[in-house]
């Protein structure tokens, strides 16, 4: 699970990513990348290829790969809130996923969050 503290500033100041406060249903997640999850699984049991009956061999660039992909999907969906406000007629939000009453549950959410933040910001500075 990803921290809401992202780090560290050039000026040594911490620095808060509040779209990073609120994990995306794994459910929705894995409507992006379906098939991830599967080669995710089989890398892990070193199964056959289904096309050649080749075995899978389980690299560490293999592995990083399946990772990486599988932690873009959690970042798209949590960025694609900021992303649809500021972007809002992009035909990408025309996709079934952000109609999901699971997205719409996780925008609300993040929406509440990051208004929080904001309204946290001000008072601080």
């Amino acid at each position: 699970m990803m921290q809401s503290t992202a780090g560290l500033s050039a000026s040594g100041r911490s620095f808060y990513l509040a779209r990073a406060a609120l994990d995306p249903p794994t459910s929705l997640c894995k409507k992006l990348f379906p098939v991830i999850d599967e080669w995710h699984d089989r890398l892990a049991a070193k199964e056959l290829s289904p096309d050649n009956n080749d075995p899978i061999h389980p690299t560490v660039a293999a592995n990083a790969f399946v990772q990486v992909i599988m932690m873009l999907r959690k970042t798209f969906m949590q960025d694609s809130v900021l992303m649809m406000e500021l972007h809002l007629c992009h035909p990408i939000w025309q996709h079934s996923i952000f109609s999901d009453p699971a997205y719409l549950s996780f925008k609300r959410k993040a929406n509440l969050i990051a208004l929080e933040c904001s309204s946290m910001l001000t008072l601080i500075c």
